[in-house]
């Protein structure tokens, strides 16, 4: 992956296009009894089924869809895609998607087989691995902790991999004031039992999965109050039983993504995108080519659900076999690294060569902070 002076691009080593082949099927997952998820918050105080979690639709695609679960159809849509691509990128969130979500945020985990298969492809030729999150830059790279992997942080504001670094400058302007409504909101946790606060640095959560419906209904009073739909500086967003504060600024997962996809100089780039929430919806809807992938979350397994992506899985343990089956196909393709140079390739860092001279910003974000300063100075509202 190479970032140029003011064009920057990924450059992705891969094999020569493969032919097609019949091998390779995504196995089938029985769900579990036992399986549990959170559900997905239709409104701000009364949870809702997510199969009714309906997504606004977004201009670059116009609507929403039904997404179509993974038959064998689905998979065999995918695995053509797949084999007829010569270079491979996935864009995956990570609570929801790779790791389960757990009533503490803080004990949410990347499951051992799952982190071993992230490492096996983010390896590969002709491989880029990506983890967009809302979680803060510094949690999700340790919670992921693969070195190969490039990693998006409070939904894509901060970008880190392999020589490859990203902030955007209006929220490094904006920090103060997100630090300012941090404090007014540190006293949450003592007034209303089962609310936590997680700082992000560039962005805020507060949780209520473990709270009573009583300590929900004065939740959405205070943060309606304190953040309404017209705030100059903060626009607040629902979660997975959560609250996202996020600054207001024209970017989000979409956004990151599509900075991140610009740069990659590679033929027949084929990106897949998983994930889970709310503010996956942009991601889905970044790349007009994608394999997006939307996790359910709760019961009403085997239904469609109304998304942006244009397949469903129905539980998140089914994500691992997901990469697992991806893997296999990549492997499988001609010219693909045997076990020892894929070894090797782990020894010596990611499958792809990454050098960018300095932080560069791309011409949107440029050109959206010009326009910004010269509305401020002639006295006029600068844009949300």
């Amino acid at each position: 992956m190479t970032l140029e002076h003011e064009e920057p691009h990924i450059m992705l080593t891969h094999a020569a296009t493969p032919q097609s082949s019949t091998a390779g099927t995504m196995p089938r997952t029985q769900p579990s009894d036992t399986d549990k998820h959170s559900s997905r918050g239709a409104g701000r105080s009364t949870p809702a089924p997510p199969d009714l979690d309906f997504p606004e639709p977004d201009s670059r695609n116009g609507s929403t869809q039904m997404c179509k679960l993974l038959d064998e159809a689905s998979r065999a849509e995918i695995e053509a895609r797949v084999r007829a691509a010569s270079s491979l990128v996935l864009y995956l969130n990570f609570d929801g998607a790779l790791a389960p979500i757990v009533a503490d945020p803080e004990l949410a985990r990347l499951p051992a087989q799952t982190q071993s298969v992230l490492e096996d492809l983010s390896t590969r030729d002709g491989v880029l691995v990506t983890v967009m999150s809302g979680r803060s830059l510094a949690d999700i790279r340790a919670r992921v902790a693969i070195p190969s992997v490039v990693y998006g942080g409070n939904h894509g504001l901060q970008i880190e991999g392999p020589s490859i670094r990203f902030e955007h400058p209006e929220a490094a302007r904006r920090r103060q004031a997100l630090d300012d409504l941090g404090s007014r909101l540190t006293g949450l946790p003592l007034l209303l039992p089962g609310v936590y606060l997680e700082s992000k640095n560039l962005s805020s959560t507060i949780h209520y999965r473990q709270a009573d419906e009583s300590s929900r209904e004065q939740l959405e009073i205070i943060v309606g109050s304190l953040i309404p739909d017209d705030h100059p500086d903060f626009v607040l967003t629902e979660g997975i039983e959560s609250y996202e504060i996020r600054l207001r600024i024209d970017w989000n997962k979409g956004a990151a993504i599509r900075w991140i996809h610009e740069r990659i100089k590679a033929s027949d780039v084929l990106p897949v995108v998983v994930g889970d929430d709310r503010t996956d919806e942009e991601a889905y809807q970044a790349l007009n080519d994608a394999i997006s992938i939307h996790v359910r979350q709760g019961n009403g397994r085997g239904r469609s659900v109304a998304t942006s992506a244009r397949y469903c899985l129905d539980a998140q343990p089914e994500v691992g076999e997901l990469l697992q089956w991806l893997l296999d196909l990549w492997k499988e393709r001609p010219g693909a690294s045997e076990p020892a140079q894929a070894a090797e390739s782990r020894r010596t860092g990611p499958g792809l060569g990454i050098k960018e001279s300095s932080p560069i910003l791309n011409v949107r974000v440029r050109r959206g902070l010009a326009l910004r300063k010269r509305l401020e100075s002639e006295g006029g509202p600068a844009p949300g």
